[in-house]
């Protein structure tokens, strides 16, 4: 099953998330935290699967709604990336979550999608298909497809590095 990351603007994940809050910090989802690079807010405790995804992604909202208070919350949400040490690490960072979960044709993919949902610009999609070229000789090239949890990652992945222009 396919999951539209279109179907959700940011004023819909706002509402979900303060619909949400008080799932947060309830069990785990089997992620490597440090193949994310980011603090989801998800604890170590035990707890049931549908827990464990409904923690994950209360964690991604609370990324969200800081990042959103600081921007007009506007399409395309990334104009531009940044051009400093911490943001092009982020950048990786977040490339290479995408090559980990859907190979390196899904994240093209992924990105093209990005940009033609005005998540991001259509220059920025080529900057970032740029920087994939790079990682795209050792670059997994099968991938599952991703999913709504992945989809909203990358949109926090977005915001954030929206918040550092």
């Amino acid at each position: 099953m396919s999951i539209n990351p279109s179907d959700y603007d940011l004023n819909e994940l706002r509402k979900m998330a303060r619909e949400r809050g008080g799932e947060a910090g309830e069990g785990t989802r089997d992620v490597d935290e440090s193949d994310i690079g980011l603090s989801s807010g998800v604890d170590s405790g035990t707890s049931s699967p549908g827990d464990a995804t409904s923690s994950f992604r209360a964690g991604l909202y609370r990324e969200l709604l800081p990042l959103e208070a600081q921007n007009d919350a506007s399409k395309p949400y990334l104009n531009g990336l940044p051009e400093h040490y911490a943001a092009e690490n982020l950048i990786f960072e977040w490339l290479e979550f995408l090559i980990l979960h859907a190979g390196y044709q899904g994240a093209i993919e992924a990105l093209d999608y990005y940009s033609s949902v005005e998540w991001i610009t259509d220059d920025c999609a080529s900057t970032l298909n740029d920087y994939m070229l790079g990682l795209g000789e050792t670059a997994n090239t099968e991938g599952t497809e991703l999913d709504i949890d992945d989809h909203l990652l990358s949109l926090v992945y977005i915001g954030k590095l929206a918040s550092m222009e």
